[in-house]
């Protein structure tokens, strides 16, 4: 697929410095682009190289010197990055239609324009609304309810009675509606199983990852706001209330019950304990253990604290062997010194 630079600058609304009719065919890293392809700078540590580099075109910010070369100019790079990437990397849709080896039941509605693929489940009960893609041995359980344009991937499991909405993206390994982890134990200490009768409910234009687990609620709903993009390998335990324009990154954990408000985001491998309530648009850093309700803000470090301050006890923590050498050198002159004053015949406490 290729095309001319006036048609990327179209695409990407920006400004075009140099030749329209220069042919492009394809979209690489700035150190790896080459003769016919087109780099997006990013990183402006790269502008100072752009007389090294072999691109045949730039996408640059405002300002930047493109030392005569053809560039495009956008204030916003991120954006005409992906606006760049779908130009040359459309995405693939399916052919419409229910494949050989899928199973349908009787009883389940399939929209307009559904792809199921080879291998895939729709149980009985089940809708599937118009233009969704079931992959090849995805399951979609019983009174499921796959709101349209949304695309299932290989192996993806709904459970019965799972609600997505529009256009929800679930990768590979993913199961929705699994039962929470709920027990009590008996008398003679045993643990009891507590029914888990509850659903888990999908708002528009969420995106999982792969090998995640959304806990249906043990009564009631598991919820994920609108807008909501969760990574690779996350947990996201019964009766959650996650709000909208989240940002979960890998390997987060959140326990039962626990409540994100809107544009919130927790960096990699962060755990939160059970009914905790996390304000709007607090940022939660990498590894942070959260145990309280925290109000809007950056926390860090485990037990989570303002990042303000747990970027003062880093700098403790680096200096702990050497400031405990100076306190037991200290201590040492203490004791001398209390040694040196004490009269003569004199006994220390105890001694």
């Amino acid at each position: 697929m290729t095309h001319t630079l006036g048609a990327i600058a179209k695409a990407v609304q920006g400004e075009l410095e140099g030749d329209a009719a220069i042919v492009i065919h394809g979209v690489r890293e700035v150190e790896e682009a080459g003769e016919g392809e087109i780099c997006v700078v990013i990183d402006r540590r790269y502008t100072r190289a752009l007389p090294r580099l072999a691109a045949s075109a730039f996408i640059l910010p405002p300002g930047v010197d493109a030392g005569g070369r053809p560039a495009i100019r956008t204030a916003n790079l991120r954006e005409a990055l992906i606006r760049v990437l779908l130009l040359f990397h459309p995405e693939c849709t399916s052919q419409a239609g229910v494949e050989a080896g899928a199973f349908v039941a009787p009883g389940a509605a399939l929209g307009r324009d559904v792809f199921v693929a080879d291998g895939a489940v729709v149980r009985d009960g089940a809708r599937i609304g118009d233009r969704c893609q079931i992959h090849s041995h995805a399951v979609v359980g019983e009174n499921a309810v796959v709101g349209e344009g949304s695309v299932l991937f290989p192996n993806v499991t709904l459970y019965p009675g799972v609600v997505l909405g529009r256009r929800v993206r679930i990768h590979s390994g993913t199961v929705v509606g699994s039962d929470g982890f709920g027990y009590v134990c008996d008398a003679a200490g045993l643990p009891q199983k507590i029914p888990q009768v509850g659903t888990v409910e999908i708002g528009d234009d969420v995106e999982i990852g792969a090998n995640c687990a959304v806990d249906r609620a043990t009564i009631g709903a598991t919820r994920i706001g609108a807008g909501t993009k969760i990574d690779n390998l996350v947990q996201v335990g019964h009766n959650c209330q996650i709000g909208k324009n989240c940002r979960i990154v890998g390997l987060v954990g959140l326990s039962g019950s626990v409540t994100l408000g809107d544009g919130c985001v927790l960096a990699g491998q962060a755990g939160v304990a059970d009914h905790v309530t996390i304000a709007d648009h607090a940022v939660v850093g990498a590894q942070a253990g959260v145990h309280r309700d925290l109000p809007t803000g950056n926390w860090l470090g485990s037990p989570a604290i303002p990042a303000e301050e747990a970027y003062r006890v880093y700098t403790v923590l680096s200096r702990l062997p050497e400031m405990r050498r100076a306190l037991r050198a200290v201590e040492e002159r203490l004791r001398r010194l209390e040694e040196g004053l004490m009269p003569a015949g004199s006994h220390r406490e105890g001694g």
